[in-house]
């Protein structure tokens, strides 16, 4: 591992920006950096936590699984974040799962060899209560997503935060079943999702890229409520359709994905609710 390169990583990610250059070289002579494979189980629910991981290249998603098996993706990080820093300060078990979404090095701090040298520079312990503040509001904000938003509007909000550029654009987006394991939905029903925020014009999608087109509809369709607004729209227009209109629909597959998109999966989401809260991708 090559030091003065590790030492100039290490001011890209925040919570060592703040320091100087010796500084930051005393944490880069500390680490050790391991590389996993795509697929690879970092760390495991429950293992002790003993070590604070910077992703140096790569990606992982932080997750848990239910009794039933079925995966919640609390979040995914990139090159220069970081994950189990809550370790560093209770000691306790991994809250939750991370895996590597594609070959991966990470950068690997010990917990006792971390706080020795947070206590001679007190400035790394605010830049880590800065983090964890920002991931407490994230987790906040994903829960009120989860209670208040239908499905589409969980994608969009998904879509806003993900997109980067100008125009605002996914270059490698989530297949449909991670971001159903993200928002806490069904593949099915996020493929219906997108394509009503595509036909709606609020987005466009070529391969894996997605692109926003409209970013203040893309908003008002992220919006707590928009779902509902949308619904009783819709059922004005099926109103002045008249019953024959209504009566030709009540079979056709229409009505049963208004339902379902409309929020009939939130039930399911009380688990990604939890997780999200107890976890905030802190570990």
């Amino acid at each position: 591992m090559h030091l003065p390169r590790v030492t100039e990583f290490l001011g890209y990610v925040p919570l060592f920006q703040r320091l100087t250059p010796d500084e930051r070289r005393g944490f880069a002579a500390l680490v050790r950096e391991q590389r996993y494979p795509r697929g690879a189980l970092i760390v495991r629910q429950g293992d002790p936590g003993d070590a604070l991981y910077v992703v140096r290249s790569g990606a992982v998603k932080v997750a848990v699984v239910g009794q039933d098996g079925r995966e919640v993706i609390l979040g995914t990080l990139g090159q220069g974040d970081h994950f189990g820093e809550l370790a560093l300060i209770d000691g306790q078990p991994r809250s939750a799962h991370v895996v590597a979404m594609e070959p991966t090095v990470l950068l690997v701090l010990r917990r006792d060899e971390f706080r020795r040298q947070v206590e001679q520079m007190p400035r790394v312990a605010w830049a880590l209560l800065e983090e964890l503040s920002r991931r407490l509001r994230l987790a906040d904000a994903k829960i009120t997503g989860l209670v208040l938003l239908d499905v589409p509007g969980r994608v969009a909000r998904l879509i806003l935060d993900r997109a980067t550029g100008t125009p605002p654009r996914i270059e490698k987006a989530p297949t449909h079943e991670t971001m159903a394991q993200m928002i806490g939905a069904s593949r099915e029903t996020v493929s219906r999702a997108m394509k009503e925020l595509q036909e709606g014009g609020l987005v466009t999608v070529q391969r894996r890229a997605i692109e926003i087109v409209d970013a203040a509809g893309l908003e008002r369709r992220a919006a707590p409520g928009a779902g509902s607004r949308g619904a009783a729209a819709r059922g004005a227009r099926e109103d002045g359709r008249g019953d024959e209109g209504l009566a030709a629909e009540d079979g056709g597959e229409g009505g049963e994905e208004s339902g379902t998109d409309s929020g009939t999966e939130r039930g399911a989401d009380s688990g990604g609710t939890r997780s999200s809260s107890a976890a905030a991708d802190g570990l």
